[in-house]
């Protein structure tokens, strides 16, 4: 990477280039020097800075695919002989971008991960009911499926479920095998019952699940096939139902015990009330995100027809499933990325916060040795024996983030100031938000004590200048600490006032 070129022809300094892209000018420094491996983000900030590619900023096209391919590792072991459901609904199946979709869907299948897809119906069906000149009605965003409608929606779900089909025979080329050994396979796996009168409207043919033959569709996934499931049931004397196919999504994940409910959407998962983007929620958000969405006369932040989707993401997540993905359908690859990088795509809903802070553990210790030592050899933090961390495990904080430790921070207390040290992110979390948070939480654990934080550093104060620190003076430090200031290392300290209540 020769960024120094790019910049000396621009005629502007790493504190210029800094400022623009949000990133800390010593880190800044290090890349252009080789001594730090930038991030995923910061790349792609100084490629489009700078409008350049990636791949020229990498100087070997290739080493930015090792650099995903090794992150996405643990996941590719975490996933194997698992089973996720994957919802995709009619107007996914209807556009263009699903041969990318089923591109993806064989990809996951080539890499021992068990599949089920759940497709919906609706553009489909509405195209042909229009054809005929048949009137549909909906309540609560469900189809009242009449008698008449019901041969009509049999005949569209068995061409759906033929397009998905071919979509994922013409991309076998992914799985390195001959069309024979592709296993693609359905049946007849749900029984119904009426939805009945619901707010005095009848529903008539649309339906709700009462059984699902579960041991059918785990024979098929041990049995290396790819299983697609259609938004019909059937009672035990030959009726026919429709079913809302998100429902029907979360009712298989539940009955067969998969990892992951993974949806299609028209939007990147979920916003706030706000409109900010949501990466990740507890179930209890989601409750509350559904009230506040279905009370709402206009919800502006979200598609009204993700409200579905939305409702059953809560009732898998009730039964007892422990992650569901909502995922952009007009994002190419959108479930890789969502399934495989750190930073994700969508919004991923959860029992509890993929995002911890916790007190450090003495089994924790050789991972925070782990991850200070990048930092130590470059004289970013002073280096620490696996001894001394353990001896001193009880001030240390840990952050994580789906069960794994990225980041860390060691908390000293005096009289009235608390010093914030060995402060570390994992390289592959950086500039993502998370030494903020972490910073954040440690700054909360010295206002609980009454004492003003305070940080010494020799290459990161202009971060903490950013987060709102203060240089000053070495006298200002504690007695215990001033006693022991090395005058060889010259660092800087940085103080930040307690905010008044």
């Amino acid at each position: 990477m020769d960024l120094k070129i790019l910049r000396k022809k621009r005629a502007i300094t790493i504190q210029q280039v800094a400022n623009k892209l949000d990133i800390d000018a010593g880190n800044l420094s290090k890349i252009e020097q080789g001594k730090l491996k930038p991030s995923v983000t910061v790349l792609m900030k100084l490629s489009k800075f700078f409008n350049v590619s990636v791949d020229s900023l990498l100087g070997k096209p290739h080493l930015d695919f090792i650099s995903f391919f090794r992150s996405a590792a643990p996941y590719i072991n975490t996933y194997r002989n698992k089973t996720f459901v994957i919802a995709v609904d009619g107007f996914a199946i209807d556009s263009n971008g699903f041969s990318s979709i089923s591109t993806d869907i064989n990809l996951l299948h080539a890499l021992g991960i068990k599949i089920v897809i759940v497709h919906g119906l609706r553009p489909f069906i509405d195209h042909r009911l229009n054809k005929l000149k048949m009137q549909s009605k909906f309540h609560k965003q469900q189809r009242i499926t009449t008698a008449e409608m019901m041969p009509h929606v049999i005949e569209t779900n068995g061409f759906v479920k033929t397009k998905i089909e071919a979509a994922l025979s013409s991309n076998i080329y992914l799985n390195n095998i001959s069309k024979s050994e592709l296993k693609i396979s359905s049946g007849n796996f749900i029984m119904a019952k009426p939805s009945g009168v619901i707010d005095g409207v009848d529903m008539e043919n649309t339906g709700v699940i009462r059984e699902i033959n579960s041991e059918a569709v785990n024979e098929k996934l041990n049995n290396n096939e790819i299983v697609i499931i259609s938004p019909i049931g059937y009672s035990p004397i030959g009726e026919i139902f429709n079913l809302p196919y998100e429902s029907t999504a979360g009712s298989i994940s539940h009955a067969i015990k998969a990892e992951k409910l993974i949806f299609y959407s028209e939007d990147n998962g979920f916003r706030n009330i706000r409109g900010e983007h949501l990466s990740e929620i507890t179930i209890q958000k989601a409750i509350n995100l559904y009230s506040h969405i279905n009370e709402s006369e206009k919800p502006e932040y979200i598609e009204r027809n993700s409200l579905p989707i939305l409702k059953s993401s809560i009732n898998a997540l009730k039964n007892g499933l422990q992650k569901v993905h909502v995922i952009n359908r007009h994002v190419d690859g959108s479930i890789i990325t969502e399934l495989f990088t750190n930073q994700g795509q969508g919004t991923v809903i959860t029992h509890e916060r993929i995002e911890k802070f916790r007190s450090a553990k003495t089994e924790d210790a050789k991972i925070i040795e782990k991850l200070i030592k990048p930092l130590a050899d470059n004289q970013v933090l002073v280096n620490r024996s696996l001894e001394n961390i353990e001896n001193e495990i009880d001030s240390f904080f840990i952050l994580e983030f789906d069960k794994k430790i990225i980041g860390c921070a060691k908390i000293n207390h005096y009289k009235n100031m608390s010093e914030i040290g060995c402060f570390a992110i994992n390289e592959n979390y950086q500039d993502m938000g998370y030494g903020k948070k972490l910073l954040t939480y440690c700054e909360a654990k010295c206002h609980e004590e009454n004492r003003r934080p305070f940080v010494m550093t020799t290459q990161s104060a202009h971060w903490f200048l950013e987060n709102g620190y203060k240089l000053s003076e070495i006298e200002a430090l504690p007695d215990e600490k001033k006693a022991l200031y090395s005058t060889q290392r010259n660092s800087k300290v940085l103080i930040k006032e307690l905010e008044k209540e």
